[in-house]
């Protein structure tokens, strides 16, 4: 989840507010002495300075301090506004701002030019400046960084001071660079790790696919009981989102070229495939991989994707995400419990690894149902991220289902219509959720009249946070089918993997569902 912080900033800087105005409250905004007053009401100003520069102003607020929801009725952000405008909270106006946002030119403040400089100013002088303890450490990772060190600036922070003192210019004075780099989340003593602690730390600079800073990732070379890796500024709210490699040219033509990615964890393992000559190589710079990150990866036009995780739970989470790209590619997991820079350091050739990955592995539909669903555990682990879902109501599903029993295509019709509505907050009733992979994926085309089956009892399961109990015999009568149509119904779903049936005493029979095929609201 992205913070409100970084949203504030994001938009500010990154929304022209005249533009905004103008186009979603029809208020124009003329230049008097520097600053911009609207046309219409001589009260309300934009800055055009500073730090907060693109902020509306209120010379004089009518009414009192703040709304109901806390926000300042004299100043702020474009959230600000729409909190104000459509009397909500910062939460709701973020998805205002963010749909009206689509519509909108490209747009950077002066002050966020500016960041973006100094950030790779800043980039550029921690590896020149990197520290002896930092180079022993790279080279004990088996990483050769002298031939593509400028390309990714792999560096080390230093001291404060000095760089303050490396970044000053007959432009900028000090007390300046101090301000610019605590937007950048640099400051001379760090409380937390969202800003950059100055320790002895092998450090990267982050920029997500368009190429606009995020903050750095590094890892301490003695982390001792401190955090070994770290994420600072807005990388730490964007993790989630951001594949390590994506803004480099090279990398996006190697993958196109190749019809191959390999995916790494971390840094060193993206490195140790960079430095063999395999470019198309991207790193989640996380624990496994999150569900944003796996709709990036599934995006690319690949036929082979190499797995470089080796924790068993990793790899499980990979392997029920990838059930929704069955068909589509073919993947590989690594078959050593080493990480791919310690394989290669230790004499094994890149080529060896991952050709010996596609050989111990084939992504067939079985294998991967079977490795996704191994334990109960494992398959609620799928289920950490819900990704992009929609909603539907329950109510709505089931008079679908009691009116489709001959016409199997208006269920198919009716999840498509609402998967493109999109869907996500829900204020009042009982609703299923659906992931949006579950309309394109060949699940839908591959299921007629059992769909209906899956959906009913899917319902009957509440969202499935419980098994239902449920004789045939009046499964058959809410479904109004015979009993050789219902078992048929019911053996295709388990062959398939979409449905897990028990059999007790009383002809009682417990319906569980596999969650990496659908995922529970």
């Amino acid at each position: 989840m992205k913070s409100i912080q970084y949203y504030q900033f994001q938009f500010r800087h990154r929304i022209d507010l005249r533009e905004y105005l103008k186009k979603y409250y029809s208020l124009e905004f003329n230049d008097h002495n520097g600053t911009y007053v609207c046309t219409t009401d001589s009260n309300l100003s934009i800055h055009m300075d500073g730090k907060y520069e693109n902020t509306w102003v209120r010379a004089d607020a009518t009414s009192s301090p703040k709304n109901e929801f806390g926000v300042y009725l004299k100043y702020g952000t474009v959230i600000d506004w729409e909190s104000i405008k459509s009397d909500c909270s910062v939460v709701k106006a973020i998805q205002i701002v963010t749909e009206n946002k689509k519509s909108l030119p490209d747009y950077k403040t002066v002050h966020y030019k500016k960041l973006e400089s100094l950030f790779t100013k800043t980039a550029t002088r921690f590896r020149y400046s990197r520290l002896p303890e930092v180079v022993d450490y790279l080279k004990s990772r088996g990483v050769d960084h002298t031939s593509y060190a400028q390309a990714f600036n792999i560096g080390s922070p230093k001291s404060y001071y000095s760089l303050v003192s490396d970044l000053i210019t007959a432009k900028t004075t000090a007390s300046h660079i101090i301000d610019l780099l605590s937007d950048l989340f640099i400051v001379r003593r760090p409380l937390n790790y969202e800003y950059l602690p100055f320790v002895p730390s092998a450090i990267v600079p982050v920029y997500d696919k368009t190429g606009d800073f995020i903050g750095f990732h590094g890892r301490r070379v003695s982390p001792g009981k401190s955090q070994r890796y770290y994420n600072t500024g807005f990388l730490r709210d964007r993790a989630k989102d951001i594949l390590y490699g994506e803004d480099k040219s090279d990398i996006v033509d190697a993958i196109g070229k190749k019809q191959q990615l390999i995916l790494t964890k971390g840094i060193f393992d993206f490195f140790a495939c960079y430095q063999s000559g395999y470019y198309q190589v991207l790193s989640s710079l996380n624990k496994g991989i999150s569900v944003q990150q796996f709709d990036r990866v599934v995006k690319y036009s690949v036929s082979e994707i190499v797995v470089g995780y080796t924790a068993s739970k990793e790899r499980e989470t990979i392997l029920g995400l990838m059930h929704q790209s069955l068909g589509k590619v073919e993947l590989a997991l690594i078959d050593d419990a080493q990480d791919i820079d310690d394989a290669v350091k230790s004499g094994i050739s890149l080529s060896e690894i991952v050709s010996k990955a596609f050989k111990n592995m084939k992504a067939t539909e079985s294998g991967l149902i079977a490795a996704a669903n191994k334990t109960r555990k494992a398959r609620m682990d799928t289920l950490t991220e819900l990704g992009q879902t929609f909603l539907v109501p329950e109510t709505d599903l089931e008079a679908l289902i009691q009116t489709s029993k001959r016409s199997p295509r208006k269920i198919k019709n009716f999840l498509l219509e609402e998967g493109k509505k999109g869907i996500s907050v829900v204020k009042t009733g009982n609703f299923i959720r659906f992931p949006k992979l579950f309309i394109t994926d060949t699940v839908l085309n591959g299921f007629g009249a059992e769909l209906r089956t899956l959906l009913f009892l899917l319902i009957k399961t509440k969202g499935g946070q419980r098994p239902i109990n449920y004789t045939q015999s009046p499964l058959r009568d809410d479904l109004d089918l015979s009993q050789s149509v219902l078992i048929g119904h019911i053996n295709k779903l388990k062959l398939s993997g979409y449905l897990l049936v028990k059999t007790k005493r009383k002809r009682t029979v417990v319906f569980r569902y596999y969650p990496s095929t659908i995922k529970f609201g």
